[in-house]
């Protein structure tokens, strides 16, 4: 309110017109900190968000039975788990993902997520059955090497039996006389073979070393399977895990619990993970929460305190979106929170356009309709306005009896920055300068003027006109008709330039088209149509077409191209009030 007030009294007169001020956006600044001040907490800025919970108020809710029916579905799932039937509960998971208005098929991609896990434990498996294919294989390994080994020590003692008996025989040939032909002695006769064992050794120990290295090598290939079964296992709960993460940021909730469950009994598990237990708690204390406020919101709409209800179905609705108790709220409960928001709109932008006159009306209703609205910020803007007018009025009529006519301007205009809707402006401007003598250039300046209908002109030099046509009747009117129709042209302004900032660029063309029809020579109108045009084209087009038409008594054409401009801007003043005007005379044409 600070910031609202400041804006109000502090404000130098001749920081420029009203129409000045209407293009400078910094001061279009300053009124939308007045509006977001008096509207307060009740409007979320976030634009994304608001867009979403207005439409979720113009829903139709999902059935109770419907409602009833899929989180029974859901309860028999847990019961399945429970009772670890996993087959039986991920089949229902399939069910429960044909509720499209409630689930979006999230179940069936937990279901599909359950299967994929279940295709790891095949593969995981198919590891087993090759590790006991190479177990098997060592088995043999071993048993080969077993028998080798026997073998190879049955030659080594043959080859250790001969050696011995060589050398034994060998011994005694040395101790016989010599012999008769010639001394030569006779070798054994076996001698000869006494190496042959040791050959065959050597080739046996070396087909144990193969089997040997056979062995390690096959045990080897087990411990790695080993190893890729354990990272399969520890992937897929990873893989598990991060998707129930995913589910709880996307604010599925219900889901989060069931996954988490499926998790503890697919992979055998006691406790959840640290991690996901946080979620699974979080989750219920949300579902609470969001349960919570709308027993406080149903509460409150029954004592008719929109205010307080509308706060709390937005809260429940940023909490958690997708909970039954938000999902499946009667649309003439609804209905209240949008024409409650309907009229916090309305009470913004009467507040940016400065209609300070229609405000007030609006604050008695809304008070009425909602009777914990806090009136008490908006309706300071709307007294502190009143005195700002009054206080520059009074100066102004000060300034123009001591003389001071730039003094007396700059007040006056000041006044109308102000409240631009200020009924006592026009009579104020016709008695503001009764001191002053009248002059004849500004008479005939004046009918000048007025002749060539610049209302535009005399507005501005209304101050320095008013003295001198005192008492003159006529010339009287004819000012009082140029003050009237520039504030309806500056009224236009300012609503057109509102329409703008909220991005209706079809209503602020067709309000200053209005405008101009009453006013049609206005350069600032005319400028300010010129550049709204080329942000309207179709619409603008679709109006000139009909208008044209109508011109030529083309009535079915005309009346078909301001249908086209009304389908384009259903609220289209010139569009509607054309096809009503043609739709009759076309009738009278018939009869």
């Amino acid at each position: 309110m600070s910031a609202a007030l400041d804006y109000l009294m502090n404000r130098k007169p001749q920081d420029g017109s009203m129409g000045k001020q209407a293009l400078d956006s910094g001061k279009r600044g300053e009124s939308k900190v007045i509006a977001d001040d008096a509207v307060g907490s009740h409007r979320n800025e976030d634009q994304e968000m608001r867009s979403r919970f207005e439409r979720y108020l113009g829903m139709a809710p999902v059935p109770q039975e419907t409602l009833t029916e899929y989180f029974t579905k859901m309860k028999q799932v847990s019961t399945l788990l429970r009772d670890k039937q996993i087959f039986q509960a991920w089949k229902q998971l399939h069910d429960l993902g044909d509720y499209t208005m409630i689930d979006a098929g999230i179940s069936r991609e937990l279901a599909n997520r359950v299967e994929s896990i279940w295709n790891t434990d095949r593969a995981s498996a198919h590891i087993d059955q090759k590790n006991d294919a190479i177990r098997k294989d060592v088995k043999t390994s071993n048993r080969n090497a077993d028998l080798m080994s026997g073998q190879i020590m049955d030659q080594e003692i043959e080859y250790q039996r001969k050696l011995n008996q060589g050398n034994k025989q060998k011994q005694q040939g040395q101790q016989q006389p010599a012999q008769p032909n010639g001394g030569v002695p006779q070798a054994p006769q076996d001698g000869g073979n006494a190496p042959a064992p040791s050959m065959v050794g050597l080739e046996g120990k070396l087909q144990l070393t193969e089997e040997y290295l056979r062995s390690l090598e096959l045990k080897a290939k087990i411990k790695l399977n080993e190893l890729k079964q354990e990272k399969l296992l520890e992937q897929a709960k990873t893989n598990f895990s991060e998707y129930i993460s995913a589910l709880y940021n996307s604010g599925r909730l219900n889901h989060v619990v069931l996954a988490a469950d499926f998790y503890r009994k697919i992979f055998e598990e006691a406790e959840y993970p640290v991690e996901m237990a946080k979620q699974v708690n979080a989750a219920l204390e949300i579902q609470r929460d969001v349960q919570s406020a709308i027993e406080v919101f149903r509460y409150k709409v029954d004592r008719g305190q929109l205010s307080g209800a509308s706060d709390s179905l937005q809260t429940a609705f940023m909490i958690n979106e997708l909970s039954p108790a938000v999902l499946g709220l009667e649309r003439p409960l609804k209905e209240k929170v949008a024409d409650f928001n309907a009229s916090l709109d309305q009470m913004r932008n009467l507040i940016e356009a400065r209609d300070f006159g229609n405000l007030e009306n609006l604050l008695q209703k809304m008070k009425s309709s909602a009777t914990d609205f806090d009136t008490t910020k908006p309706m300071a803007i709307v007294n502190g306005v009143k005195l700002e007018s009054k206080m520059r009025l009074g100066k102004a009529k000060l300034a123009a009896q001591q003389g001071d006519l730039k003094l007396a301007m700059e007040e006056f205009q000041a006044a109308a920055e102000a409240w631009p809707g200020n009924p006592d402006l026009q009579d104020k401007a016709l008695t503001f300068f009764d001191t002053q003598d009248v002059k004849s250039q500004a008479l005939v300046e004046f009918d000048r003027l007025v002749e060539e209908q610049n209302y535009r002109a005399i507005f501005d030099k209304q101050l320095g006109f008013a003295p001198a046509i005192k008492g003159d009747a006529k010339r009287e009117e004819s000012l009082k008709t140029a003050l009237l129709a520039i504030k309806d042209a500056e009224m236009a302004s300012e609503k057109a330039n509102v329409l703008m900032l909220n991005g209706d660029y079809f209503g602020a063309w067709e309000t200053i088209e209005l405008a101009s029809s009453k006013l049609p020579d206005d350069k600032k109108l005319n400028k300010l149509r010129a550049d709204l045009s080329g942000r309207s084209a179709e619409f603008v087009s679709a109006i000139n077409k009909a208008r044209d038409a109508e011109g030529r008594n083309e009535i079915g054409f005309s009346i078909t191209w301001f249908v086209n401009a009304q389908r384009q801007y259903p609220a289209s003043q010139i569009a509607n009030e054309g096809i009503e005007r043609l739709s009759k005379k076309l009738l009278e044409a018939k009869m």
